[in-house]
């Protein structure tokens, strides 16, 4: 079983990843933990008539829980514009050999042996190479190549590094 596809990368698409990488590792936890914990100690501080401590905590909660989403809105329209290779619609076939992805003549072979995580987010497919080096497959662009895509994907990795919850 085969499948070829092309994806155009976008903002949201990047976006979807930074959040998923963000909130899926103890540093992304850590700070919604922290930025709840803030908010519920300004209310109660507020509730006590400490109107200046509850604004430094609901400024703390801000700081958790609003500002690193909107930060990393930003670096993913500033990851679109620097990489060359988002500049144009990326080609993908993926078979039992890997997966093959590339522009024109430039093409990249990764044999299966290369990815060590496939896990799947609500918009998107990613398959890991490395901690810095992905393949993003936002689902919407896959389309009628989604069930295929996730059928290889599962059959040629080992299935405890596949975390792929829906098949549609």
């Amino acid at each position: 079983m085969s499948a070829k596809f092309q994806i155009t990368m976008t903002q949201k698409d990047i976006f979807d990843f930074m959040i998923y990488h963000t909130y899926t590792h103890v540093s992304g936890i850590l700070g919604v933990v922290i930025g709840v914990v803030c908010l519920a100690l300004g209310v109660t501080q507020f509730q006590q008539g400490s109107e200046l401590i509850a604004a430094a905590e609901w400024f703390l909660a801000l700081a958790f829980l609003v500002y690193t989403p909107f930060s990393l809105w930003h670096k993913s329209g500033e990851q679109l514009k620097k990489t060359e290779m988002f500049r144009e619609p990326i080609s993908y076939e993926v078979n039992e050999n890997g997966v093959a992805a590339g522009q024109g003549k430039n093409r990249q072979q990764y044999p299966w042996n290369s990815f060590y995580k496939a896990v799947s987010t609500n918009q998107a497919l990613i398959i890991y190479m490395s901690k810095a080096q992905t393949l993003i497959l936002p689902i919407g662009q896959l389309g009628e190549n989604y069930a295929a895509v996730v059928q290889v994907i599962s059959t040629n990795m080992p299935p405890d590094k596949v975390k792929i919850r829906r098949v549609s």
